[in-house]
């Protein structure tokens, strides 16, 4: 495992260009100015020739786990501060500040870029039959572009997202009718049924398809429901260990087979739900179909192939993401009772009786909700920050940051520092709610859940009203209780929770 390791990692080493561990070249119109200092006087571990700090993720050798990369966020602050630079392989920058952070943001770039799924490319970019490009998350420039302005209309849309409203209400009505049947108890764990939850979300409004996830045929293992679900973690799992290696593109290592196993399958499940529908579409006089597919059909200038990766990416992104941020929203307020309180008040009021169907209305006036939506973003985002590559060199508190360098937003770990935010460590839904004497005027982007500009994530608003339905149905009928020891996460690309979401449902009675 060492060896593989070493080898996964290493080799990109040996094949770096000479910046990437040489940055002492200042740009012409900048030598004049002698306070801008290199990038190598940012403080930050000891660099190695050759190896950089790649030393510091060696298994049971250095301080940092993959696995755990809010830790080593953690260590970095505290030793270093606010800026922190790296060479794990590529040259590296932590940005802890929100000033700063703000300040790479607002970098007038006419295609932000950030590099991620590098090996996710890399496999689709050598299927040309069945991709024109590496997708709406791998790839850069005017490539990016024409993906994300041809498609982000049908998913940032906010008229566009109240369409889906009673659809989604419908299957979390009956995934609520579904718990109490099962009588769902605290030795089970949550997640995996939040999973089968959204694979029927995402396919009723992308696909205009039933997965029937909940179906005692489909809840077995070799199920396509069960089979998405799986493919979809493993696409998402191994990508930032991939991202730190070139191995892979000349020997197929195990992680690698795993990825490409799980993009074929997803790749299959997409063409078939595609190819159905453009049967039926064909042979179909009036169609009702609204669902964001039918709409990427009627685009110009995109073809099969365009389609095809978006399915993927969405059935990549759309499962894990809302899953996950659900999961940690009902643990803290599961564990914290006085909001809790103040959710199911709130919604007694926009909701007299249980079966009042949810609207956009009623999402917009459940403000505590939402706020607690916020919160449990703060304290458990998506990721632990924001990822870009720069394309131009910039200044950033007095050190020139050169061109080419990966920047990480380190947000989860600056929304839990006290300069930034008071008590931050509780969960306090007040804080954002301006009629509140607890409302706190917050830094922009010191919380970025869903990243910030063109690159920011494409189903925010389809993402946020589908939590809150869930949450507005289950907290409606139930109250519930938090059954295990402090809640914790693994930065898979993705944070994931740490142990089994162990919930106890006691339905209500108003």
């Amino acid at each position: 495992m060492l060896k593989t390791f070493i080898k996964e990692h290493f080799l990109k080493i040996v094949c770096l260009p000479k910046y990437s561990l040489n940055t002492r070249a200042v740009d012409k119109n900048m030598e004049h100015n002698s306070s801008v200092r290199n990038f190598e006087d940012i403080p930050g571990p000891k660099n190695y020739p050759l190896i950089g700090t790649l030393y510091k993720y060696l298994p049971f050798l250095g301080d940092y786990d993959v696995d755990a990369m809010d830790k080593a966020a953690w260590l970095n602050w505290r030793k270093y501060g606010g800026l922190v630079r790296e060479f794990p392989g590529v040259r590296l920058l932590h940005v802890f500040e929100p000033d700063l952070i703000e300040a790479v943001f607002r970098q007038k770039e006419r295609y932000p870029a950030r590099r991620s799924h590098i090996a996710m490319l890399h496999y689709r970019l050598n299927k040309p039959e069945v991709y024109n490009t590496g997708g709406l998350l791998s790839t850069n420039g005017p490539e990016w572009w024409r993906i994300r302005s041809t498609f982000q209309k049908n998913f940032s849309s906010p008229h566009n997202a109240k369409h889906y409203i009673n659809d989604v209400d419908n299957i979390t009505r009956k995934f609520v009718e579904w718990i109490k049947e099962c009588k769902i108890s605290s030795k089970e764990d949550f997640l995996p049924y939040l999973n089968r939850l959204y694979l029927e979300v995402i396919g009723v409004i992308a696909f205009n398809e039933h997965f029937e996830s909940f179906t005692s045929q489909e809840q077995d293992p070799e199920s396509r429901s069960s089979k998405v679900i799986k493919a979809a973690f493993e696409s998402n799992k191994g990508i930032m260990k991939l991202d730190k290696g070139t191995l892979w593109k000349y020997l197929k290592t195990p992680l690698y087979r795993t990825l490409a196993r799980s993009q074929e399958y997803l790749e299959k499940v997409s063409l078939d739900i595609l190819l159905k529908r453009l049967n039926f579409y064909e042979n179909e006089k009036e169609n009702n179909d609204k669902s964001l597919l039918a709409s990427f059909i009627l685009l110009p200038n995109v073809d099969i192939k365009d389609i095809t990766g978006v399915m993927v990416d969405i059935l990549m992104a759309a499962i894990d993401t809302t899953s996950y941020t659900t999961s940690f929203a009902l643990y803290h307020l599961a564990r914290n009772e006085g909001c809790q309180k103040k959710v199911f008040e709130e919604l007694l009021l926009l909701m007299p009786e249980k079966d009042t169907e949810v609207t956009s209305d009623i999402i917009s006036k459940a403000v505590y909700l939402r706020s607690c939506v916020k919160e449990s973003l703060r304290l458990n985002p998506v990721s632990i920050g924001v990822g870009r590559l720069l394309q131009q060199d910039i200044v950033l508190k007095g050190y020139l940051i050169p061109k080419d360098t990966v920047i990480v937003t380190q947000n989860m770990v600056a929304c839990r520092l006290p300069q930034y935010i008071k008590d931050p460590l509780l969960f306090k839904p007040e804080r954002w709610i301006r009629d509140s004497d607890q409302y706190e005027v917050i830094h922009p982007f010191l919380s970025l859940p869903f990243g910030f500009g063109p690159r920011s994530c494409i189903a925010r608003r389809l993402a946020e009203q589908n939590i809150c339905i869930t949450l507005i149905r289950l907290f409606r009928d139930f109250d519930i209780k938090w059954k295990g020891s402090d809640l914790g996460f693994k930065t898979l690309l993705i944070n994931k929770p740490d142990q089994p979401i162990s919930l106890c449902f006691t339905p209500r009675n108003l």
